[in-house]
């Protein structure tokens, strides 16, 4: 049964407060690094419930993201599909694609589960820099050049469009944990073994939590390549992406349902202001981590969780309303 406490008032408050940040003339620069924010922390809540809660590494989150944009792209451009068709449909496109591959990924176990997605990132860059699909009047002609997305939206819808996202991955994991299915992986994660004594079914369970994070993970990335208004193999399956997810579920704290929020500001953040440091910024970023994994290795919840302070702010914001 659904109760009411502290913690969604508090979220709705700030739900509230970004939806009103573009009404009152707020500037551009300031909603772009709020509008990476909601996207990175899709992300990094999506790899959480795989990594976190479900211990499946998945290093071939790029290659789920840019199907999706390349689904997106096709549709836009080649069938004129309306968006809000067009979007959903991305999606579907990626956690179809992963539901194939989870049927010989779900056989290997741990670090080769690990590699065998990462190879995933790789491929689909190779398969989508050889592609050309037949050439429509005014369309880029694929390959390496990637293809344009057209939506028609403006910035300002956009932005909206990734704060839905952001606040439904909270609000969808919150869900999750709370549910059987999340009793269920989080068995799996802690003796797999013992889960499977206990009745569990661990495909079944796997599979779920699989497709749920490829699918929002998709949409993450349909979000983002709508702003971005261009997709391109060499992006689109970087490695790069999969650095953000990893750095803000560590940073911030792996397991946890704050670390991702905590992990993603802090992120955007650093993606503001490294760049001024041009070829140290690397080496500043490595330290960076170095440290947090050597000092806090629970990450930077992780830490405070061990404090009386935001334990019993957490007892207080969990605490139901009457």
């Amino acid at each position: 049964m659904f109760r009411l406490n502290a913690e969604y008032i508090l979220l709705v408050i700030l739900t509230l407060i970004m939806a009103l940040l573009p009404v009152v003339g707020i500037g551009w620069y300031t909603l772009h690094v709020l509008f990476l924010f909601f996207v990175y922390l899709a992300l990094a809540n999506m790899w959480n419930l795989l990594a976190g809660y479900s211990g499946l590494v998945s290093l071939g989150q790029p290659a789920f993201m840019g199907i999706a944009g390349y689904t997106l792209a096709m549709l836009l451009w080649f069938f004129d599909t309306p968006l809000y068709i067009a979007i959903p449909a991305a999606c579907a496109a990626a956690t179809a694609f992963a539901a194939v591959l989870s049927i010989p990924l779900f056989r290997m176990r741990g670090f080769y589960f690990s590699i065998g997605t990462l190879l995933l990132n790789e491929i689909c860059r190779v398969w989508f820099n050889w592609w050309r699909p037949i050439p429509v009047p005014g369309a880029p002609v694929g390959g390496g050049a990637g293809f344009g997305i057209r939506s028609g939206l403006s910035p300002i819808s956009i932005y909206y469009l990734a704060l839905a996202v952001g606040i439904a991955s909270i609000i969808l994991m919150r869900f999750i944990l709370g549910s059987k299915l999340g009793a269920g992986l989080m068995a799996i994660r802690d003796n797999e073994r013992a889960a499977a004594t206990c009745g569990i079914d661990i495909f079944r369970c796997k599979l779920y939590s699989f497709l749920i994070a490829t699918f929002f993970t998709g949409l993450a990335a349909c979000v983002f390549y709508l702003f971005q208004g261009h997709i391109e193999p060499t992006g689109a399956f970087s490695i790069s992406w999969l650095n953000v997810m990893l750095m803000a579920v560590i940073i911030g704290g792996i397991s946890t349902e704050e670390g991702p929020i905590v992990g993603s500001a802090i992120v955007v953040l650093l993606s503001q202001l490294l760049p001024r440091y041009a070829e140290y910024s690397p080496l500043i970023l490595g330290v960076l981590l170095t440290l947090i994994i050597t000092f806090t290795p629970p990450g930077i919840i992780g830490m405070m969780r061990k404090t009386r302070l935001y334990n019993a702010m957490l007892k207080y914001l969990s605490k139901p309303i009457t």
